[in-house]
């Protein structure tokens, strides 16, 4: 990046940080670090759940995602509206009935305190496991193409998000949301803008339509072939189908509505505005314009293909790709690239140019499979794909000085809104229902708030240093990531259960999650499931294990049932 793109950089930084030191204003009490003392408007709170969302990996993984799948990645949010409207009409009320600090007070209220505590630790476990993700995976990318180590991207992007949530608690990081969220779709127009304008040198918008629609790019509804086997098993299955539309459907909307709705780093919004009808907002305007947000990630990444496909690629967009590979077969494949990439650029222009000629459908398919085959053979050669390095790559190779700073502000924001959210919210699950909960319960408030800010220390420390571990086996990331579906579907069984079996007591709820991680886990070892369908079997495991048990063993007319 040139000095003016690392100027623009910097004073977004700087911008950001100040902004967080000046929310320690009105950051008084346990209620103030943790739930903005519940005067964060509904449209901030929404804003701060999309951010939140859209980490790094959304804005430069889901557009590598498009560049090489199209629009397919789409159905993983099928289920997105529908669950909204479901945690709106169930969860939202359960959540909003008392002044909580965490989703996970209302299963003391309706269960008792061991229901809880078990459900924030799984709720700890499952974001510990994956924190230092949140920061290591996009600096991967970051340190690539700024020139900055990967150490130093890490450190810097751990310190930054760190200090400004120690201080400010959960107003900054909503405020800072906001922020960031209008920088990253500012940063992904630009690059639309950028993408349309360069194509439209040689493609109409009708013929990059079909050109994109022939090479199976726009396709964002699929089902599974049909010959899946319909049951599990250790081969290859119907469950072991990654992107179809009923994995979409139910896997997808079970993560949703567990992530949403159960999730700390997520549910904690809902807590921070004034009324029940506020937190109903935010969740609407957080989903609804999520998949709209998408839709544009995704086919930002499907005209990224139609550039390269035009004005040419790259055999790999990681420039370091090749380094400790044997030379001669490096040169190999980039010759065979080269040929291959320029039969599909004259393919595709003779298709555009008579679309309804079979003979040039036919042969402009076989020339995109071509460069498929070629790319897939480098990165089997690597040991991994470059998804993650075709948007930076553009965008450092294609886009004017102080754009090209710019949209690297709008990286690192993402990355930093993934990461704020997550620490506050581990601060939070810590202090509120286990320290003070257990070890201090007769805490006074600004002692809590001291803890608060410790434990939101110690977790930015934590996250640092594992990123910075994490730097060293990047081999262990795709299962790290995946961790979350282990558990999403054990937290959302636990208010499932509290809202269809009243006679359900702490005994059920508790032997219940607990059995529902154990499910998941001998589905993983026994069978080959796709990693969505963890959160439906989770879920519906943890409901069937508890009402099981409360038929056998009933709530005691002592122990609380909540209002529900």
């Amino acid at each position: 990046m040139s000095w003016i793109d690392w100027a623009v950089f910097v004073a977004f930084l700087v911008w950001v940080v100040i902004d967080g030191l000046k929310r320690t204003r009105d950051t008084k009490s346990l209620e103030d670090y943790y739930a903005g003392g519940r005067r964060i408007p509904w449209w901030a709170a929404g804003l701060s759940i999309m951010a939140t969302q859209a980490s790094a990996i959304t804005v430069i993984g889901t557009t590598g995602k498009g560049h090489e799948g199209g629009m397919a990645f789409l159905q993983t949010y099928i289920g997105l509206p529908v669950a909204m409207v479901l945690l709106c009409i169930f969860i939202v009320p359960l959540l909003r009935e008392r002044p909580i600090l965490t989703a996970y007070e209302y299963l003391e209220h309706r269960f008792g305190p061991f229901a809880r505590t078990i459900a924030s630790v799984v709720f700890l476990v499952s974001r510990c496991a994956a924190l230092g993700i949140v920061i290591y995976a996009p600096a991967v990318v970051l340190s690539a193409t700024t020139g900055l180590s990967r150490d130093e991207t890490i450190v810097i992007l751990g310190a930054v998000t760190t200090g400004y949530v120690l201080f400010g608690g959960v107003s900054a990081v909503v405020w800072t949301d906001v922020k960031q969220m209008l920088v990253i779709v500012a940063g992904l127009v630009i690059v639309l803008v950028a993408l349309l304008m360069r194509l439209f040198e040689d493609l109409s918008l009708q013929e990059m339509l079909l050109a994109a629609g022939a090479a199976d790019k726009l396709n964002a509804i699929r089902t599974s072939p049909a010959s899946l086997d319909l049951l599990p098993s250790a081969g290859e299955s119907f469950w072991t189908d990654e992107y179809n539309v009923l994995s979409g459907l139910f896997g997808g909307t079970f993560l949703m509505l567990a992530y949403f709705g159960c999730d700390q780093s997520q549910a904690q919004r809902l807590l921070t505005s004034s009324d029940a009808n506020q937190s109903r907002k935010a969740l609407l305007l957080s989903g609804f314009a999520k998949l709209p947000m998408q839709i544009l990630v995704l086919f930002i990444g499907v005209l990224l293909w139609l550039f390269h496909t035009v004005d040419g690629g790259a055999l790999r967009y990681d420039t370091a790709a090749f380094d400790g590979v044997e030379p001669a077969a490096a040169q190999a494949l980039e010759a065979q690239f080269e040929v291959a990439e320029s039969e599909r650029r004259q393919r595709l222009l003779e298709f555009v140019a008579a679309p309804d000629d079979s003979g040039a459908f036919d042969a402009y398919r076989a020339s995109v499979l071509a460069v498929d085959t070629v790319r897939a053979a480098a990165d089997e050669l690597v040991g991994d794909d470059d998804v993650n390095f075709i948007f930076p790559h553009f965008v450092l190779n294609e886009l004017p000085v102080v754009i090209v700073g710019l949209i690297f502000a709008a990286i690192f924001a993402a990355a930093m809104s993934s990461a704020d959210s997550v620490l506050n919210s581990l601060s939070a699950a810590s202090v509120v229902d286990l320290y003070v909960r257990w070890i201090r319960p007769s805490a006074r408030d600004s002692e809590a708030l001291v803890a608060g800010r410790i434990s939101t220390l110690l977790w930015g420390g934590f996250a640092t240093a594992s990123a910075l571990w994490l730097a060293g086996d990047g081999a262990i990331i795709e299962q790290v990531n995946k961790i979350g579906s282990f558990f999403y579907g054990t937290l959302l069984g636990s208010f499932v259960l509290a809202l269809l079996c009243r006679r359900a007591g702490e005994t059920a709820a508790c032997v219940g999650m607990l059995g529902g991680m154990a499910t998941v886990l001998a589905v993983h070892w026994s069978v080959r499931v796709q990693f969505l369908w963890y959160n439906l079997i989770g879920c519906v495991a943890v409901v069937a294990i508890g009402w099981l048990v409360a038929t056998i063993r009933p709530r005691d007319a002592g122990e609380p049932a909540g209002q529900r």
